[in-house]
């Protein structure tokens, strides 16, 4: 990828504030010399899994590629403690307006850097910081950051000292270990269960029910062929366009079910009937986390609940599998309110830099009080509409 000569090489600047911090910034096929975190690493680093090597690897050999962005790998160090923060940054043109985002374009729930517990930046340092950074980075017209964490893992996300909106709607989770005193004990949840129950018992004598979790790689692919077919004919359906047809999207999917990644940071499932899958999801898994993230269900089996009954397993193989948190992903939606047991506030950080910044984000809010959302760009909406999908 061509880059501006002004960051051909990792440059380490001291931050204006404090000559305690400094700031490298890699190009982005630089993984490995940055010291980019695994999501198998063992250490006081917070990381959601869509911020880990493993994840952006896939994401800029797909996605990135496909869009033509610039993608930055941005480290900052204290100089006695290390590394505390990285930030994975791309640079992408929409109408010829330069727009400085995160590596997202609609795959990612949740926003923000790599941050090392113990080691959080005050407001006053990030904001030094986060200028140098931006100094160091080519210009751009706007600064477009949908969907930023309020937390890392429990550490506090310095992207929130920034002047921030909140995004309109939230994270959501379940914390694993409150399963059974406090989750199962919800009347609500009790009822679920039982009418599931009785869902996969008629589905179960219609052809033999089974899960399946991640297969071999000739199940794998048959799986996410169906799991494809699904999605694309509710998209279809629902909004008129195929968000799987946006640049990148469906390779980066078949490339989380390439053979290694599978139980490892991707996961694949399914529910089948007589031997036929009838609901699929793909989701990815580290850290102690099992993130919900790409669910879909055959229609004809819709009224067998066969994307909760999904659902419903994963939940509790993670907890059996010793998972400390079920992330549900980011979207406000009711089936969520009977499992969740913690929230992740998300905001958002829109700043022009240029005339030209200013009037895309001011026809972009325009379009959108306005309810404009047909065909919806990367970034600007819940394109996957995962919770579409439950089949309840």
């Amino acid at each position: 990828m061509e880059m501006t000569t002004d960051v051909m090489r990792p440059r380490v600047v001291a931050a204006q504030q404090s000559a305690k911090f400094s700031v490298d910034v890699y190009e982005g096929d630089s993984l490995a010399r940055a010291g980019w975190p695994s999501i198998a690493d063992a250490s006081n680093l917070r990381i959601h899994v869509y911020q880990s090597r493993e994840f952006l690897d896939v994401w800029m050999n797909t996605i990135g590629v496909a869009h033509r962005a610039q993608s930055f790998l941005i480290v900052v160090s204290h100089c006695e403690r290390g590394p505390v923060l990285y930030l994975p940054l791309v640079i992408e043109k929409k109408f010829n307006v330069r727009l400085l985002r995160f590596m997202d374009a609609g795959v990612v729930d949740f926003n923000g850097p790599v941050v090392a517990r113990g080691g959080e930046l005050t407001r006053q340092q990030f904001v030094a910081v986060w200028s140098k950074i931006l100094s160091l980075l080519p210009k751009v017209d706007a600064i477009d950051l949908q969907k930023i964490s309020a937390n890392v893992a429990g550490t506090s996300n310095p992207l929130t000292y920034l002047d921030c909106e909140p995004h309109g709607s939230s994270g959501h989770s379940i914390q694993l270990s409150a399963m059974r005193d406090d989750v199962d004990a919800r009347p609500s949840v009790t009822r679920l269960r039982k009418k599931l129950r009785r869902h996969y018992r008629r589905l179960d004598r219609m052809g033999n029910a089974n899960f399946i979790v991640n297969p071999s790689a000739a199940e794998s692919d048959e799986i996410f062929t169906r799991l494809i077919e699904f999605k694309h004919r509710k998209y279809m359906a629902t909004v008129g366009s195929d968000f799987l047809a946006m640049p990148g999207v469906r390779r980066f999917y078949r490339e989380m079910v390439a053979p290694g990644r599978v139980g490892g940071i991707s996961h694949l499932s399914a529910l089948t009937c007589g031997g036929n899958v009838v609901s699929a999801h793909l989701g990815f898994a580290g850290r102690g986390c099992f993130y919900y993230t790409f669910p879909a269900y055959d229609p004809a089996y819709k009224h067998f609940s066969v994307g909760h009954l999904l659902l419903q397993h994963l939940i509790d193989e993670s907890s059996a599998d010793g998972f400390a948190t079920f992330d549900l992903g980011e979207g406000d939606f009711p089936y969520k309110a009977k499992w969740v047991t913690h929230h992740l506030p998300l905001s958002n950080y829109e700043h022009p830099m240029t005339a030209a910044g200013a009037l895309y984000l001011q026809v972009r809010r325009a379009r959108r009080s306005l309810g404009i959302s047909n065909a919806p760009a990367p970034q600007e909406g819940s394109e996957r509409m995962n919770d579409h999908y439950q089949g309840r």
